[in-house]
């Protein structure tokens, strides 16, 4: 979907499932993590937010996933004082059930030229980046921002 063929309804489904999920599912979380005084918030954004523009995702999509990279910062500053990390995870194209059917052959070998590590994700990648957010081996890491997209957004 290109910018002038977004309408409300569309912008506030995208904007409503991405940021309001994350910020109302954290609302509920950390009030019990604050009384603990730890716990980790592993948000899920996208590379479409840092390229601005994905493969199959629209500028709401981008516009969401980046709403959800400030989301997670700011909630990283107000609540490390608390002891509670917050994270974002910024998968590329990963193979689920959701691109399955939308990758011709010929747009698979592209993009896998753009990625150095040679092959699409899965999602024992990304579970694999939440379980160590999740666990005290990230006991010091907040605010960060984890790239699993085999190498395709270099940052420099």
């Amino acid at each position: 979907m290109k910018t002038l063929e977004i309408d409300e309804a569309s912008w506030d489904w995208i904007q409503d499932i991405n940021c309001k999920g994350v910020l109302f599912l954290s609302q509920v979380f950390i009030p019990h993590m604050q009384a603990r005084k730890q716990g980790s918030i592993a948000c899920m954004s996208s590379i479409s937010a840092q390229r601005g523009g994905g493969i199959f995702g629209g500028p709401h999509y981008s516009s969401a996933k980046a709403g959800v990279l400030g989301l997670a910062k700011a909630m990283a500053r107000e609540f490390g004082p608390d002891g509670i990390r917050v994270n974002c995870v910024t998968p590329g194209l990963i193979q689920t059930d959701i691109t399955g059917g939308k990758l011709t052959d010929e747009m698979r070998r592209e993009i896998i030229k753009g990625i150095p590590l040679n092959r699409l994700g899965d999602a024992n990648d990304v579970a694999g980046i939440y379980l160590f957010l999740a666990s005290d081996l990230s006991a010091y890491v907040t605010g960060a921002v984890i790239d699993v997209n085999g190498g395709m957004l270099i940052h420099g």
